[in-house]
């Protein structure tokens, strides 16, 4: 199975003619089966093995041209609707067989069954308006119509029914209407609520059941309703259309901060191209230049001109310096393990004092012996 849906190539969409005319086809052999039959030899359970024939071999493989991606996820969906389709015959077959009166006659029962798809008219546009949302409203709608429908179905009719009826040409029009308008509606639905990515064939029975309590209430519409039919289908492909381009839009390249190059004032101000053609007088108006970082703010005087390196290498004392000794304001005292540091400068010069007083005292003693 594919694990990614493509609705952009054509060749995907096959599969959704393929089911619209395999279901318009069921609905051709229900009503030639009851026309080519002679009087009195009409099988409702002949009807439907023809039709059940019919739909298994039309849709038993996917119609294919290329390679679509998710051809094989849609079409096991669309394969129940023919399932789904002569289900809903036989349940109207269903309601005409215990009947003995062959006439139409008036009930209140009708506005229970009419009010009944008008709910599930109103489940099938909830649908349309959000194919991909994880609800079941819609599908609970359906379900409680199509119960009330069963408990309080419409009058039956003797010798009628979908799967045994002669019908005239107006009828077996609207046979062939409602075929097709179930089946577009139905498979539309499909495509809609299929996701883009699928990941196993679990999505199929939400597929279907979500698809089949949208279409469900084409086959017991009347004529003049089935143009809703249509309408559900354009905003179900305007709601999928929308979803589809929110979905794929790209984010928006992340434009710089609000202070670009153009637009700095630090950038503006320096002009890495040199000016001079001349590198010496370039360099020095670079030295004679105001620094970047000089503080402007009243009240402090800042020098305009850089340090020159190369004249205070020339003042540094042209005496030997030790390797190991630092040079200016990071020389230190060298001390001496043996004698204890004074604290004060007193002590220092005190020191100093008595050592050349003592000095003069013995040059004194040397003079006067000689």
């Amino acid at each position: 199975m594919d694990a990614v849906v493509d609705f952009n190539d054509a060749s995907l969409y096959l599969p959704l003619a393929q089911a619209v005319f395999s279901i318009c086809a069921c609905a051709a052999v229900s009503v030639l089966s009851c026309w080519l039959a002679p009087n009195g030899a009409v099988s409702a359970v002949r009807t439907l093995a023809l039709c059940s024939a019919t739909g298994g071999l039309l849709m038993r493989a996917p119609l294919r041209l290329g390679k679509a991606h998710g051809i094989s996820v849609v079409f096991s969906a669309l394969q129940l609707a023919i399932p789904l389709y002569l289900g809903t015959l036989v349940v109207e077959q269903l309601v005409h067989t215990c009947s003995i009166d062959s006439s139409h006659s008036p009930s209140w029962r009708h506005v229970v069954f009419h009010g009944a798809v008008l709910a599930m008219v109103c489940a099938g546009f909830m649908r349309a308006r959000a194919p991909l949302e994880d609800t079941d409203r819609p599908f609970i709608i359906t379900a409680l119509a199509c119960m009330t429908i069963a408990i309080m179905p419409p009058p039956a009719v003797a010798l009628a029914g979908p799967l045994c009826q002669a019908v005239d040409l107006w009828e077996a029009g609207d046979r062939m209407v409602r075929a097709f308008c179930f089946g577009s509606l139905y498979s539309i639905t499909v495509y809609a609520s299929t996701r883009t990515r699928n990941s196993s064939y679990s999505n199929t029975s939400i597929v279907f059941f979500r698809s089949a309590s949208a279409s469900l209430w084409v086959s017991g519409a009347l004529v003049w309703w089935l143009p809703l039919a249509a309408a559900q289908c354009a905003i179900i492909l305007h709601a999928r259309a929308m979803h589809h381009n929110s979905s794929s839009k790209e984010y928006k390249k992340i434009e710089s901060a609000a202070s670009t190059d153009d637009e700095d004032p630090e950038m503006g101000a320096i002009d890495l191209e040199p000016k001079l053609a001349d590198p010496v007088a370039e360099q020095a108006r670079l030295l004679n230049e105001r620094p970047i970082y000089a503080d402007d703010g009243p009240g402090v005087a800042v020098s305009a001109k850089l340090i020159d390196l190369g004249s205070a290498t020339q003042e540094l004392p042209s005496s030997p310096v030790p390797p190991h000794e630092p040079v200016g304001p990071l020389l230190f005292q060298q001390l001496c393990l043996n004698e204890p540091v004074s604290d004060s400068g007193q002590s220092s010069s005190f020191s100093a004092s008595v050592a050349k007083a003592m000095a003069m005292e013995e040059e004194s003693a040397t003079l006067a012996q000689h």
